[in-house]
């Protein structure tokens, strides 16, 4: 009884007086590698070329060789051939290795890309 009382009551004064000498510890180790969400690293964008049945796509893309638990995708600005406002579209999914490609709409030429991206 009085080994269970002496645990008790330390558990209560860490409770009740905010001694962190135990949180701290176990903060520390959720700061790791694993559970830190980082921007992605060593990220590269350009011109990007594709042929569909005779038509020749002008996009962008995007890639990086490091994620660290973040995310990126490509962005374009097009211009219609005919005129009119400038059309900016982003690759619909966010990226967390490999390339994030997004074309421009027919009938419009590329004007210049780049890369978004997140840390999450």
């Amino acid at each position: 009884m009085k080994k269970l009382s002496a645990a008790l009551f330390a558990a209560v004064a860490i409770t009740t007086f905010g001694l962190q000498t135990t949180a701290t510890a176990a903060e520390a180790g959720t700061q790791g590698n694993v559970s830190v969400k980082g921007w992605p690293t060593g990220c590269a964008n350009g011109k990007y070329q594709a042929k569909f049945e005779g038509y020749t796509a002008m996009g962008w893309y995007a890639e990086c060789k490091k994620s660290n638990g973040g995310h990126y995708k490509a962005t374009i600005i097009c211009r219609p051939y005919d005129g009119g406002d400038d059309i900016y579209r982003d690759a619909s999914a966010w990226k967390s290795s490999g390339k994030s490609i997004v074309f421009c709409p027919e009938s419009s030429i590329r004007l210049e890309g780049g890369i978004i991206e997140r840390s999450h």
